[in-house]
């Protein structure tokens, strides 16, 4: 996978980019194969695989060492880009004045099917990727977007330099909506850019472990409200996130026991409630400092929620 998404780097016509490639721990002969064959690519290595969000924000770091301002793409290495998808996204911050930038992907297996076209984020706090596995022909783009997946997304930098990084107690799952949340209470804005084309495999690097994600998911929709969702918005919305957490829990359940069986399932819908529980004081810490510096108005925010926004 590696290989073909660098190779479609590398196909690029826009050229004024640099390519840093973070070697998550890994023990297949990776970082050994990069230095081989991708001479052109800066490797930082990790010593153990902590998650997406820590190696993702080792990646930003050393971009925003190596080259301070100007745009970051983060990219998944289950994507292989279209030869004109840097062009189309540069082209887009250059005649935008928002911060964040989300390409149309589509499956890779199913190149006819959209996988995602920019975040939604529902009043329930559910990130929801637009367009999922609807037909690509006829597909209208969205008028407007929440946020972008961190699979494929351009972002100025001053996204990180403001807001931060990803929050490492996500690990994965919801962070780039948790970054997204931040940077739209900061008041920058995201865009959808449906020239510039992506795709993507999906979830390639879970290998089955979908019992797994289920309990990401379900702890970190609640670190994800409790961070971001403001006061006036938590209240009114209360029933939809309630739901939500009644919804995430399920899935828990669900997964576990068609894994493992009842009995089991047990222990990890606990196991899920008591990691949600550990996290809130760093969620309410968090709180406190992001809703202090917020700069988007309740209204306006609530109608980036509801669909009645730009």
């Amino acid at each position: 996978m590696l290989a073909e998404c660098l190779a479609s780097i590398e196909a690029q016509a826009f050229r004024r980019f640099e390519i840093v490639v973070v070697d998550d721990g890994s023990t297949d002969g990776t970082a050994e194969y990069l230095e081989e064959s991708w001479p052109q690519a800066h490797v930082v290595r990790l010593a153990e695989n902590a998650g997406f969000c820590v190696a993702a924000n080792a990646g930003i770091r050393e971009s925003l060492r190596r080259q301070p301002g100007g745009c970051l793409l983060l990219l998944n290495n289950d994507m292989t880009l279209a030869p004109d998808f840097l062009e189309r996204l540069v082209e887009a911050a250059r005649a935008s004045d928002a911060a964040m930038f989300a390409p149309l992907v589509l499956f890779k297996g199913e190149p006819d099917r959209v996988y995602g076209a920019g975040d939604a984020l529902s009043p329930g706090g559910r990130p929801e990727s637009i367009g999922f596995r609807c037909p690509l022909a006829g597909f209208r783009a969205p008028g407007r977007v929440f946020g972008v997946s961190a699979g494929a997304a351009l972002y100025r930098a001053q996204v990180f330099e403001q807001v931060g990084v990803f929050d490492e107690r996500f690990v994965a799952y919801f962070e780039d909506c948790d970054l997204a949340f931040r940077a739209r209470l900061a008041g920058f804005g995201a865009e959808f850019v449906p020239d510039a084309v992506a795709y993507h495999i999906g979830s390639a690097s879970i290998e089955g472990r979908t019992w797994w994600r289920t309990e990401q998911c379900c702890r970190n929709h609640a670190l994800l409200v409790v961070k971001n969702m403001p006061a006036p918005l938590l209240m009114r919305h209360a029933p939809a996130i309630l739901a939500e957490r009644i919804h995430q829990l399920r899935r828990v359940w669900t997964a576990s026991r068609a894994a493992f069986g009842a009995l089991r399932a047990l222990g990890h819908l606990a196991r899920t409630c008591a990691a949600t529980w550990a996290a809130l004081p760093h969620a309410l810490k968090e709180r406190r400092r992001i809703q202090r510096t917020r700069t988007i108005a309740a209204a306006d925010l609530d109608a980036l929620l509801t669909g009645d926004g730009e």
